[in-house]
């Protein structure tokens, strides 16, 4: 185990021992200071996970500071108005993911139970709700959420709402489900009235100009991310430890930082880096894909022997040395399991991520509630599931993937409606798909065994459409 994972095995362990929000805030305050926080970025043989792992410690420490204003936001708002409007952005659902990181969605999700929260909510939700509860997360001073895609957050958001008697500053954003010009006005007359009570309520004016800023710093972070994307629809030699999925928090709730802009551009450097290396290695257009009734040749890469303790690679379990590309929809389990290392020694790599897809069109900085707007509308998972399969059918083209699976995470009702009709229409384009039924966060709701099993069938059916 090298230094960080040491590191973060130390800090889940005390935790797990002091949940106590004031405890989680003093850990916070230190680790969060700037010379014990370039000392534990050191410990990453990543960048791209040290600036992820830096900026999330950044943000979950300012929304523990007493002296902020902290806004609960859930995950498909536009954070740029949380950071134009100053506020110290909480996002409970991404939290709930760490609560499986860290050991306690056990006791989170059976203090909801014990709340009489309903067993077929979500349990991002409930593991969240759970730790309200428990008092681990910090106090809210506002709560906005939408029903873009979610119709959970809508109801927990109020229920910690009044558990902090905070029904006032309980904001419901309606997204319609129409993206037109009707829409946009209707959506952006009410993210500018949120914002106008937010700073009523605040003691302060409306700034623009804070807008603007953010809204320029998005379209930054959004260019970086586009960049990044661009490299891995070649590249398959990752470094050691990276991970997209666990990119969301940036993505999201540091949309219009500088953080987003560093954590993204860092990432583009870094993987041209491994894309430039992958380039000198023995790559070799050898695989041979059916496609359409026809086949056609695929680009893949040989084991690359590069002297670089960053460079993670696998010789196959089956004498392939071919890479096969994985595009992974939704989310993954956040609790200790196998399903990345089965893929890993069997040569299969995550290639991208449908969380990982930039999905909104530049914004206009001169008219930011506008752009925020079309931001939200622009979400694949806002209206017709058609406008999800169109945005994979062209995310599984542009990275010529092998294959597509989908975690069908337990409680999410709105992703999982639509897989039947997902992975009918990846059948047509011939592109198989594996419909994993779990649960990411708890994992006495998924069966390993059962879901190892499947993966393997799953590999032999693209390993047969291989010729060598």
């Amino acid at each position: 185990m090298g230094i960080a994972e040491n590191i973060k095995e130390n800090l889940k362990l005390k935790i797990q021992n002091n949940l106590d929000r004031n405890y989680i805030r003093n850990i916070l305050r230190i680790i969060g200071k700037r010379p014990v926080l370039a000392a534990y970025g050191a410990t990453f043989s990543s960048r791209s996970d040290k600036y992820l792992n830096i900026a999330t410690i950044k943000s979950i420490s300012c929304s523990y500071n007493p002296k902020n204003t902290v806004a609960y936001g859930s995950l498909f708002l536009p954070y740029e108005m949380f950071h134009a409007l100053d506020l110290a952005p909480f996002l409970p659902e991404v939290m709930g993911g760490f609560t499986g990181g860290l050991g306690i969605a056990d006791r989170t999700l059976k203090e909801a139970s014990a709340r009489w929260y309903t067993p077929d909510l979500c349990t991002f939700h409930r593991s969240a709700s759970g730790a309200v509860e428990l008092d681990i997360f910090p106090v809210p001073n506002f709560l906005i959420c939408s029903n873009l895609a979610c119709d959970a957050a809508q109801k927990t958001f109020y229920m910690d709402a009044k558990k902090f008697g905070l029904e006032d500053n309980y904001y419901l954003i309606d997204t319609p489900y129409d993206n037109d010009e009707s829409s946009i006005k209707y959506l952006a007359a009410q993210l500018e009235s949120v914002s106008v009570d937010i700073c009523r309520k605040s003691g302060k004016k409306l700034d623009i100009r804070k807008f603007k800023k953010a809204i320029r710093l998005s379209n930054e972070f959004r260019q970086w991310a586009i960049k990044a994307s661009d490299i891995r629809k070649e590249l398959c030699m990752y470094p050691k430890g990276f991970d997209g999925l666990n990119f969301i928090l940036p993505f999201h709730g540091l949309a219009g930082t500088k953080d987003a802009v560093d954590v993204y551009k860092t990432m583009y450097f870094e993987l041209n880096g491994f894309l430039k290396k992958q380039k000198r290695g023995n790559i070799k257009n050898t695989g041979i894909r059916r496609i359409g009734g026809g086949w056609t040749s695929v680009s893949n890469v040989n084991s690359i022997n590069i002297n670089n303790n960053n460079l993670s690679s696998s010789s196959g379990n089956a004498g392939s040395d071919k890479v096969k590309k994985i595009l992974w929809l939704h989310l993954k389990p956040y609790y200790n399991n196998n399903l990345f290392n089965l893929l890993e020694n069997n040569n299969y790599k995550v290639v991208f991520e449908e969380i990982s897809n930039v999905y909104w069109p530049v914004l206009d900085p001169e008219k930011p509630f506008e752009s925020l707007a079309i931001k939200m509308l622009s979400h694949p998972l806002n209206g017709s599931v058609q406008n999800r399969v169109n945005a994979i059918l062209k995310m599984a083209k542009d990275f010529n993937v092998d294959g597509v699976i989908m975690f069908a995470h337990w409680g999410c009702r709105h992703s999982n409606g639509g897989a039947r009709i997902i992975k009918d229409s990846l059948k047509e384009q011939d592109i198989p798909m594996l419909l994993l039924d779990g649960d990411c966060l708890n994992k006495n709701n998924s069966s390993e065994g059962q879901m190892l099993t499947r993966l393997q069938g799953f590999m032999e059916i693209v390993d047969a459409r291989y010729q060598y």
